[in-house]
């Protein structure tokens, strides 16, 4: 229980003028108005509750500035005040209305003290918001929710002692339990008395001494303090009792990995991920510690991999189980086996757009654009109105030549698209699959709608200005396109390609070779540059040079 000098110095602080009798929430008492005065409060009162209701706060206040007026003495329009400004995140607003509410009021609120001590809480000042938890707790010493928050509010403000003394009070008035029990225990380490500490988890275990979890407990409080063999002692009397307990497991495994013997360690750590009882959520945290060093060390990853397998077994309706195999195998560069495991949690829970998305980059990190088409068309089952599904769907068909589904799939995606870099990708599939189909016309159409969206997409600038060189069509714009695409990205392999290109059908041989020569030093592999440059090299004289090159190409 609080010292009275404690309260006293509180009430002084904010004015308080508080008794040990409890009022009920509610209008304050108006024996000073006049009837017609009380009726226009009442009227005041009713309307801004109204409008509170219907969320709309700015009218409410102004209404309730109206009652104010009427009354400058009631405590629940100022209680009000500050709830308004709490909703509206107007701490400040907030603890100013409720200091005001709690010093007007002749009598204890439970309701006015809560907030005070949360408007206290929302500006920081943490120590003030838990002192007044305990004038409620003093006023009503049977509420266990003010001891839990004047305990967490001096941890805010870093008083651990008093946080301390809050919590035996608690366990005083309502007895020990788990959570308070390790609240009492992490607090007196963090003040340096590990003894007191340990001997809290020692009460809790005499509440229930044949409860493995609370031996546990217990066993981590003596690690903590690193008394290794009290620990262990504990863990192996566990295990003698139910050898595929869990929890003790884990705690043999942090114990050996303390001492640094790694292959102890992972044993008991393997067998922990046996038992179906350890949550799934703690088991992926203890993989989250392998993943720093999976690409360095590659014992590291086979044992990742050994505890994932054993999580897909233990759990194997948690597509959780499945992705976090699929992460490790993905890191151990195992494509095909993470895709499959992958797709089992797709199966599990289709609805998770994230399982998709995973499984849609290993595709493409795979270059498999079968695969890709068909994991987009069945992502799209359940979610058609994603258009980064249409994206993909329309690309990769498009990259396995079945142009007229790469259209068909862009063209559906664009009624849904809203977002222009999502329509400028789809245009850009339509516009490609158009010219592969010879429809150059709507190809044209396609990239000048695109370019109206965005006059300077430099990759549209660049395909365009390609489409029309390779039909020797409208060169001169050709030219201007590409030049102003190069302007951007003066160095792109591409770009310098399709100028030199351009400049060829222009029938500037000596001005396009340098920039072909420049874009096949980049790909010398590419079939496509290669015919180019060729061409060109025998345009300006060097004809051996250009056809020992198509000769190459045609092999």
């Amino acid at each position: 229980m609080i010292k009275r000098s404690l309260l006293f110095g509180l009430y002084v602080l904010i004015a308080l003028a508080v008794t040990s009798c409890a009022s009920k929430k509610g209008v304050a008492t108006k024996s000073d108005l006049s009837f017609s005065d009380k009726a226009r409060f009442d009227d005041f009162y009713f309307k801004a509750s109204k409008e509170k209701v219907l969320g709309n706060y700015t009218q409410a206040a102004k209404y309730f500035a109206e009652a104010l007026k009427v009354d400058p003495k009631s405590h629940a329009v100022m209680y009000q005040m500050a709830n308004l400004n709490m909703a509206v995140s107007g701490f400040n607003d907030a603890v100013y209305w409720s200091e005001k509410a709690m010093l007007t009021n002749p009598d204890y609120n439970y309701w006015y003290a809560g907030q005070l001590a949360q408007a206290y809480s929302k500006v920081g000042q943490y120590e003030k918001s838990a002192q007044v938890f305990e004038i409620m707790i003093d006023q009503e010493p049977a509420k266990s929710m003010s001891y839990e928050e004047a305990s967490k509010q001096y941890i805010n403000a870093r008083e651990f002692k008093k946080s301390i003394n809050v919590l035996e009070s608690y366990v005083s008035q309502f007895g020990i339990n788990e959570d308070v029990a390790r609240l009492l225990e992490g607090l007196n380490f963090e003040i340096g008395k590990n003894k007191e500490a340990i001997q809290w988890m020692e009460k809790l275990l005499v509440t229930k001494p044949d409860d493995n979890r609370f031996k546990g407990l217990l066993a981590e409080s003596y690690m903590r303090d690193g008394q290794m063999s009290k620990a262990k002692s504990i863990y192996l009397q566990i295990l003698k009792e139910t050898p595929a307990n869990g929890y003790a497991n884990f705690g043999l495994a942090d114990l050996y990995k303390k001492e640094r013997s790694e292959d102890s360690s992972f044993y008991f750590l393997g067998t922990g991920f046996k038992d179906v009882e350890v949550p799934i959520s703690l088991k992926m945290k203890v993989i989250g510690s392998f993943l720093p060093y999976l690409r360095t060390d590659p014992k590291m990853l086979d044992r990742a991999l050994e505890l994932t397998k054993t999580l897909v077994e233990v759990h194997p309706q948690e597509e959780k189980a499945y992705l976090t195999y699929g992460d490790i195998l993905h890191a151990s560069g195992r494509f095909v086996e993470a895709r499959s495991e992958i797709l089992k949690a797709a199966e599990i829970d289709p609805s998770n757009i994230n399982i998709w998305r995973k499984l849609l980059s290993i595709d493409d990190e795979m270059k498999n654009d079968s695969f890709l088409v068909s994991d987009a068309k069945q992502a799209l089952d359940y979610f058609p109105n994603q258009p980064f599904l249409y994206i993909v769907h329309a690309f990769g068909s498009y990259q396995l030549n079945k142009f007229e589904e790469a259209i068909a799939s862009a063209e559906e995606g664009l009624e849904i698209a809203y977002l222009k870099s999502d329509k400028i990708d789809l245009l850009t599939t339509v516009g490609d699959a158009s010219y592969e189909l010879n429809m150059f016309e709507k190809c044209f159409e396609t990239y000048d709608e695109i370019l109206e969206l965005d006059g300077n997409n430099d990759g549209a600038l660049n395909n365009y200005a390609y489409y029309l060189s390779e039909q020797s069509a409208n060169l001169d714009l050709a030219l201007e396109m590409i030049n102003k695409a190069l302007e951007k990205n003066p160095n792109r392999p591409t770009y310098l390609d399709t100028k030199g290109w351009v400049l060829f059908q222009l029938g500037k041989y000596d001005e396009a070779i340098v920039f072909l020569e420049k874009a096949h030093g980049f790909f010398t592999r590419d079939a496509e540059v290669t015919r180019h440059y060729a061409e060109c090299l025998i345009k300006v004289g060097q004809v051996e040079k250009g056809q020992k090159l198509l000769k190459e190409l045609n092999k």
